[in-house]
């Protein structure tokens, strides 16, 4: 590996967003002093998702916990919107896929690699997906695009993934795990967590996660700009930034 891994992933700097914070369309104001290296698209799915009736926003020291339920207007629909622009964009575009159906996924890889502009696809692994789950869709995924595996970074333990490098995945990240708190009405509600609480875990995560021997991205706990170098003095080859690119 090279003094500056996120060239070996196509990135411009090791500088991206997180995927949901930032839609489908690359160039958004980038609130960051850091110029921005690469764009990750909102989680998109085959069929159009409606966003969960029970969406919530719950803060706790140190963070929030969100729940959305991902909402997106589909694959096709995706595509009608934004292709064009992916094909002009400054900064390499990597599309979040969001599927537990290999079948499903492979379609969508399959569409994806003619699309101009598209330089990676990153796989979604669910947290309580098991070892075969999980290859079976990194297996659906790999063709002609640079696949990237992101699964919450509370799974950095997992034996699985020393296997990762021989499937043809080209990185892996570190992304939003999800929490459990009461919200104001005391009523228990799950979603991803974000915020500078993370940090230490992202350290952590990162410290395992490297001895798959793929690059690492770090999508999690990053608030400040020392955090993130931070993490990129520690073997990250790129970090990704979520809620603090929001105003």
């Amino acid at each position: 590996m090279t003094g500056e891994p996120f060239r070996e992933l196509g990135l411009y700097t090791p500088w991206m967003n997180a995927s949901g914070t930032l839609g489908f369309l690359p160039n958004q104001p980038w609130n960051w002093p850091e110029p921005q290296g690469g764009f990750v698209t909102n989680p998109v799915s085959l069929k159009p998702r409606s966003p969960a009736e029970g969406r919530v926003l719950v803060p706790f020291a140190g963070g929030f916990l969100m729940h959305t339920g991902l909402p997106n207007p589909g694959l096709s629909a995706v595509l009608r919107q934004s292709a064009s622009r992916w094909a002009r964009s400054k900064i390499p575009v990597w599309v979040q896929l969001l599927s537990n159906d290999p079948e499903e996924l492979h379609r969508m890889v399959l569409a994806l690699e003619e699309v101009e502009g598209v330089a990676a696809v990153v796989v979604g692994i669910h947290p309580l997906a098991e070892r075969r789950q999980a290859f079976e869709l990194v297996t659906a995924a790999v063709g002609e695009l640079m696949v990237v595996v992101d699964f919450p970074l509370t799974l950095f333990n997992e034996n699985w993934l020393d296997d990762l490098p021989a499937y043809g995945v080209s990185a892996v990240c570190l992304s939003a795990p999800r929490g459990t708190l009461l919200d104001e009405q005391g009523r228990l509600v799950s979603g991803r967590l974000y915020g500078p609480a993370l940090l230490p875990l992202a350290y952590r995560s990162l410290s395992v996660a490297r001895r798959a021997g793929l690059p690492v991205i770090v999508g999690a706990g990053v608030s400040r700009v020392e955090d993130g170098r931070g993490l990129l003095a520690a073997g990250a080859a790129a970090v990704q930034l979520d809620s603090v690119l929001w105003k």
